[in-house]
């Protein structure tokens, strides 16, 4: 079991996949977005990948919005554009503009192979205990299969690859805090969709993903523990290698040399 102490002195429970992966393997935009709760906003990419998921959802829905695809599609592209007017990189805007369409005409299979099955749920939110620490998430959609549930996470990439671990480590935790709701088998897919392709795939667990999970919920706590302040955890990430330095003992040192 870990100490909730060591979360709860920088605002971080409840916490999520998404803190765990940051601190893991993006440690300057943990500091900045978990610690100091900065918001550094969204770009053209993030944002499509959230209007397809929100698309895809209308149309399951049986939406009347979604009957007419093209009127549809040009909605999403106006609000897309208008979002970021005035983004520093518009041509990077105007490349996923043309993103867009195809990734939601990319969708259809996954509407074709479980439209006509209950969605149980979207965004749906979820709890799990992970030793001690309390973490929630949303899942993408949910489908009840009456003796089973059927989950879908939407990925929308500009390019194929394959599954990454992090994927499948935050795909373990929705599955187990769903198996421990309802009480029946979990089976979890990414849906993975790219301007000119999709892939769904059943991702399969081993018991290393739960070693790998709670290692990183232990290392985080031990290193959160050194610390007293967010200056101090600061004082421990090493820009040069994008990573944390676990030895405490530079931190009197870093403070004096910034003054603080």
């Amino acid at each position: 079991m870990v100490d909730n102490s060591v979360f709860e002195k920088f605002d971080l429970l409840p916490m999520s996949y998404s803190k765990l992966n940051s601190f893991a393997n993006y440690p300057c935009q943990f500091i900045i977005n978990k610690l100091y709760k900065v918001d550094t906003g969204s770009n053209p990419a993030m944002r499509v990948g959230h209007y397809v998921e929100e698309m895809l959802h209308l149309k399951l829905q049986k939406d009347e919005l979604a009957d007419d695809e093209e009127l549809f599609i040009e909605i999403y592209k106006k609000k897309l554009k208008s979002e970021f007017e005035d983004y520093h990189d518009q041509e990077n805007l105007k490349k996923y503009l043309s993103y867009l369409p195809k990734m939601y005409k990319n969708c259809e299979q996954l509407f074709v192979q479980l439209g006509n099955y209950p969605l149980l749920s979207y965004q749906e939110q979820i709890e799990k205990n992970i030793l001690g620490v309390p973490f929630i998430g949303y899942t993408d959609f949910i489908f009840d299969l009456d003796s089973e549930l059927w989950v879908y996470d939407l990925k929308t990439k500009a390019r194929m690859t394959k599954p990454s671990n992090s994927e499948y480590l935050q795909q373990w935790v929705y599955k187990k805090a769903l198996e421990e709701k309802y009480q029946k088998p979990v089976h979890t897919h990414l849906f993975i969709v790219t301007p000119a392709k999709d892939h769904s795939e059943e991702l399969q667990f081993n018991d290393d993903i739960e070693v790998e999970i709670h290692n990183k919920v232990k290392g985080m706590a031990t290193m959160l523990q050194k610390c007293n302040t967010i200056e101090e955890v600061a004082l421990l990430y090493q820009p040069n290698l994008d990573s944390w330095e676990w030895n405490d003992q530079n931190i009197p040192a870093r403070k004096q040399i910034w003054g603080i």
